[in-house]
Parts: structure tokens; C-alpha cells; sequence
């Protein structure tokens, strides 16, 4: 699905910066990448073309409070709208807006910017939501801030959790805790350039059995409500270099060793590698993608994980695909979970 994606924050540009990083070679699915924010300094940091870098109102005055940034960012609603709508180019199915709600900017800013877009175009706008660290303090007020105002202006909103991921688990120095939320960034980004990449595979990648293409995750995120991604990914076998694959003599996966092997991935998905903790029953659409070497993607064992998707979701609409990777080394599972209310992490947030 080709995306146009929106950092707007200092969390919201860092996770924008890391996604065109780590975009597949072989997937390519960012149509455009642009970042706002009211920090010059933290915008020269970025290696986002510096044409699709914008500074808007100022720092000054905000005092880490998204009400003041809303403000600043009401003044400059039509310079947010216009410099939003060049970063969405017309082959662009949808626009992905990164953001931090534990920041100020962030959640000031990125619901007005979203309104201002929604104006102007008809593709659905979704939103890359990370939430805070458990331990942070003092970021109650714009988290909330942040969640209500998306709620109300983006379709859907994709849920990473930083207790969930590689972020720091207490208060850290600055030094170490940036290195923690880098590595949180890299999850993040490798996580959804997976999701968002299925479907622009190249054809030498191999002929998919259900091809997974944007009309599909458009209907699977639907319109309100949130989403939390299940991920797993093993290495099923080596890669190898030209000369090696002219002799190779790798034996294919047997029936059995390429369904234990999709079971294990959809479980681990389900259960141990969620971007948000919750219950999966709240899901009303789900999405399975299997990808990988096409020796390994057993259709029998994708129909079953099928099943056991809409059996976790409490009977939910499960779509399906899988993408077939012909010198791809890992097998990777993919699950989407989407029209849930708000998960017990965001009510802890948006009522204090």
C-alpha cells in the first residue's frame, strides 16, 4: 500500500526518519515522507529531504503542554494544510501520521494538522499512535490530548506500546534512554513497513495464492476505532550467494516442519509479540499476511492460523494473504486486529 507518511512531533519525525531507513528494498511502499515540528534544531537532525521539513509556531511558550502547540498550531492551520497536502502525492492510497502522545508537540499538533488535511482529500488518514513509557510522569495531560483529538479526526489509530517494546523500563539518562527509544523506533518501523510493504512485492518475488493489496487493509482498518499488529518472524534458511544458489542442494520444507513452523509464528503473533497488550475480542476485522519463501508458505497451515485468528478475536471477519519472497530467508507472520474500542492502556490514559 503505497503511503504518504506525516511525523509531526519530535517522536512522531525521529519514527518517520527511522520508517524511509528501513523501507524494503524489494517492497517499496512510502510514496512521501515529510516531518512538522516546532523545533528547528530536532528538524536539521532528521535525514528527511529538507524540502519536506516544517517548522511551525515556536517553542517558546509551550512549556510541554499540547494545548499551547494546538494553538500555535490553529495559527498556522492553512500553512499546515498546504504543506501536508504537497507531501500527498496522488499515488498515494493512504497517509500514515506518526506521533508521540507523550509529547507536547505531538499531540497539539497532529490532530489539527489531520482535520486541516481531511478537508482536502478523500483517502483515509490513519494514525502511527506510540504510547508513553508506564513510568513517565507528567505526560497525562498531553497523552490525553493527543488520543481524544485523534480519535476524533483519523480513521484509525495504530497502537505501539512503549511497555511493550524495546523502550526503556524506567527512567534512564538521557544518553541510554535515547538508545532505548532508537531501538523501540527500529521495532516500530521494521513492524510496519512489514504490514504496510504487502502487496508491492516485485512478480519475480513469486505469485501469491491471495494477494493482500490496499483495498484489503483499507477495509480491515476501517472507519474508527483502534488497531494492535502481531508480529513474528524466523529464519527458515541461510542466504546464500550467487555460485551458492547454481549448486545448491537445500532440501524444501516437509508438509509438517512448514505448518508447525506457520502455527508457532501465528501464536507468538497472537500472544507474545503484540505492538499493545489487550484483549484481541474487542477486534471486529482482523488481518493474517504470511510471508517468505515459497516452499514454506503451506496453504493448509495459513487457512488453519485463519481459524485460529478468528477463534482469539471472538469470530471476527478474518481477511488473509500471504507473500511469497523467492530468495527470502525468514518466514514472517503478520496480525492485524483493528475496530477495537478503546483498549484498557488508552482508558488509563484519556481519563486521568
Amino acid at each position: 500500500m503505497q503511503l504518504a507518511v506525516l511525523g509531526v512531533g519530535g517522536a512522531g519525525c525521529r519514527l518517520a526518519d527511522r520508517l524511509t531507513a528501513a523501507e524494503p528494498d524489494d517492497r517499496p511502499y512510502l510514496a512521501s515522507v515529510a516531518a512538522f515540528d516546532t523545533d528547528v534544531e530536532s528538524l536539521e537532525r532528521l535525514d528527511i529531504d529538507q524540502a519536506n521539513r516544517h517548522a511551525f509556531g515556536s517553542t517558546a511558550g509551550s512549556s510541554g503542554d499540547a494545548l499551547a502547540v494546538r494553538e500555535a498550531a490553529e495559527a498556522n492551520a492553512l500553512e499546515l494544510q498546504q504543506a501536508a497536502l504537497d507531501a500527498v502525492p496522488s499515488e498515494a492510497a493512504g497517509v500514515l501520521v506518526t506521533v508521540g502522545v507523550g509529547g507536547a508537540t505531538g499531540s497539539g499538533a497532529a490532530p489539527i494538522l489531520v482535520d486541516t488535511l481531511r478537508e482536502a482529500i478523500d483517502s483515509p488518514v490513519y494514525a502511527l499512535t506510540v504510547l508513553p513509557a508506564s513510568y513517565e510522569e507528567g505526560i497525562e495531560r498531553n497523552a490525553r490530548a493527543g488520543l481524544l483529538g485523534l480519535e476524533a479526526t483519523v480513521d484509525s489509530q495504530l497502537l505501539f506500546d512503549n511497555d511493550e517494546l524495546n523502550a526503556p523500563t524506567e527512567r534512564l539518562p538521557d544518553e541510554d534512554a535515547e538508545k532505548g527509544y532508537a531501538d523501540a523506533n527500529e521495532t516500530i518501523a521494521e513492524w510496519t513497513g512489514a504490514l504496510f510493504s504487502t502487496g508491492e512485492a516485485s512478480v519475480e518475488g513469486g505469485v501469491s495464492e491471495q494477494v493482500v493489496d490496499a483495498s484489503e487493509l483499507i477495509a480491515t482498518f476501517g472507519e474508527g476505532g483502534y488497531a494492535t499488529l502481531g508480529y513474528n518472524s524466523q529464519q527458515v534458511r541461510q542466504k546464500q550467494s550467487f555460485f551458492g544458489k547454481l549448486l545448491s542442494s537445500e532440501s524444501e520444507p516437509d508438509s509438517i516442519e512448514s505448518y508447525s513452523t506457520i502455527e508457532t509464528a501465528t501464536r507468538r503473533a497472537l500472544y507474545r509479540h503484540r505492538s499493545l497488550a489487550g484483549d484481541l475480542t474487542e477486534s471486529v476485522r482482523s488481518l493474517l499476511v504470511t510471508t517468505g519463501p515459497p516452499a514454506w508458505l503451506n496453504r493448509e497451515a495459513i487457512a488453519d492460523a485463519r481459524g485460529t485468528v478468528a477463534e482469539e478475536t471472538g469470530g471476527s471477519a478474518v481477511r488473509g494473504g500471504d507473500v511469497p519472497i523467492e530468495d527470502g530467508t525468514h518466514l514472517t507472520v503478520l496480525v492485524l486486529c483493528a475496530g477495537m474500542n478503546r483498549p484498557e492502556r488508552v482508558i488509563a490514559l484519556v481519563t486521568e
